[in-house]
């Protein structure tokens, strides 16, 4: 049997290596992108293809897009060669969380391992390794994330981001203005802080304010029993403040008289997909009426059963670039004592069918489906969806798990060109940079991915990275990789 407590100490561990950029940018900071496909998600039909094109990159920024017989190659240029590939812009996941790690030890409020890893210690490991899952992101082709909540020290995960080359760029919420407690998570900065006035979330919300958050995020919990309406008002008062001081309100609301009570109360954000029961009309005309952003996270929903009952498995993307310490702390399940399980997990494994998703127990087991309809209603009727993983929550890795997602989004009926727009041109809205990410065209931000395959044929090309430009500085995803 592995030691635990052993592992547990690496997963403390910092970086041991710094990985180089693939392609350095010479002294006055000029890359040229020749003969590739630009794949443009803002436009439709043929208009989103541009075959045989250079993109011509000056200080970060893109400064020219053009035909390849119309570049007039500059003088000490860095030159990647694109023939035969494809350039999209930089994808956006627009829901994670960095206070977790996505291993069986980061939601004890779920299902509590504390005596195999003390919570403690791997929130330790989560703040000492964040370089590293900075570098994850960026090697999957992701160069923007909306970190939609978690602790305080949320605010110097942004920080360090931005001082970060190789680190995505980042917005953030502060700690969930919730209707329920949750004390597992509470190590003297919690994430997630129980609620129960209105004059208390715009307490809470004042605390926030002099952070600078991106966003502020309600965790909208509703339980047989509670007065919907005392809690829509705590909503509102949340809407109003983040309102007031210009930001955006993001709302946590899994079923549909819940969302509803959210986009009534100012909810600008919808993190995840209603999976109760099929959205309506009246759920429509609100969406539409507050120009909505909507986030379906399809996948967590099933990595929290799948994780929790043994059943979880690497895909092949998440082998090659998901952290390696994660991936080795995902097989500790077989090497738990029994006893030392928690009774949640336990009724899990008895549910469970091998090779099956999980249907019962829990209704974070319930399988997708019907989130999956309402995305497809819900784009079909104009709403803007976002491609986000919830990335962090137990089974749903930082990084690749984005392909996982794409994949669902894929089976509800998405074209490979309406995902890509989600996780781009959507996504860039969703990161609040609208003006310089999600496109490539003159003036934007230099963040781009070069894919060996055509992702407007399957969507599963994205996995094909392979370069990644962030902010005009060129990466390999596997040297990133490297420790």
């Amino acid at each position: 049997m592995r030691p635990l407590f052993v592992l547990a100490a690496l997963l403390c561990l910092p970086p041991v290596g710094a990985a180089q950029p693939a392609v350095a940018a010479p002294a006055d900071g000029v890359i040229v992108i020749t003969g590739t496909t630009v794949i443009h998600p803002e436009r439709e039909g043929a208009e989103a293809v541009s075959p045989d094109t250079s993109i011509l990159i000056r200080n970060g920024r893109i400064e020219a897009v053009l035909p390849q017989a119309s570049l007039e190659l500059p003088r000490n240029a860095t030159v990647i060669d694109g023939r035969g590939r494809y350039a999209i812009p930089g994808l956006v996941d627009s829901h994670v969380h960095f206070f977790q790690s996505g291993n069986l030890y980061t939601r004890p409020d779920a299902a509590d391992f504390n005596a195999v890893v003390p919570y403690a210690g791997e929130v330790a490991r989560n703040k000492a390794r964040l370089p590293y899952t900075f570098k994850v992101w960026l090697a999957s082709g992701v160069t923007g994330v909306v970190d939609i909540g978690g602790p305080f020290w949320n605010f110097e995960v942004r920080d360090r981001a931005a001082a970060t080359a190789e680190a995505p760029h980042m917005a953030v919420a502060g700690p969930l203005i919730s209707m329920v407690d949750r004390p597992q998570l509470d190590l003297g900065d919690p994430p997630i802080i129980r609620i129960d006035s209105p004059e208390a979330a715009r307490a809470l919300i004042a605390r926030q304010l002099p952070h600078q958050p991106d966003y502020i995020k309600v965790w909208f919990i509703h339980r047989p029993g509670d007065d919907l309406a005392a809690q829509e008002a705590i909503v509102r008062a949340a809407g109003d403040a983040a309102h007031e001081a210009g930001l955006k309100l993001a709302v946590h609301a899994t079923e549909l008289v819940v969302a509803k009570a959210a986009l009534r109360a100012g909810a600008d954000f919808l993190v995840h997909s209603v999976f109760d029961q099929p959205v309506d009309e009246e759920f429509i005309a609100l969406a539409q009426a507050r120009d909505v952003l909507y986030c379906p996270t399809l996948f967590v929903v099933q990595g929290y059963p799948l994780a929790l009952s043994g059943q979880w498995r690497p895909t092949p993307i998440e082998s090659l670039r998901a952290d390696p310490v994660i991936l080795a702390a995902m097989d500790d399940f077989a090497e738990i004592p029994a006893d030392q399980l928690p009774e949640r997990v336990k009724r899990l494994m008895a549910d469970a069918k091998p090779g099956q998703m999980l249907t019962s127990s829990s209704t974070i087991a319930a399988a997708p489906r019907t989130g999956m309809d309402n995305l497809k209603r819900l784009h079909d009727a104009g709403v803007t969806i976002v491609m986000g993983t919830d990335a962090g929550n137990i089974g749903t890795l930082h990084g690749p798990s984005i392909h996982r997602e794409f994949a669902l989004m894929r089976e509800a009926g998405l074209s490979p060109a309406e995902i890509l727009r989600a996780a781009t041109v959507n996504g860039a809205r969703a990161l609040g940079l609208t003006d310089s990410a999600g496109r490539i065209a003159p003036g934007m931000r230099a963040d781009l991915v070069l894919l060996d395959a055509d992702p407007l044929a399957d969507v599963a090309h994205l996995q094909r990275v392979r370069v990644v430009l962030k902010d005009g500085v060129a990466y390999d995803p596997r040297t990133l990789l490297q420790e």
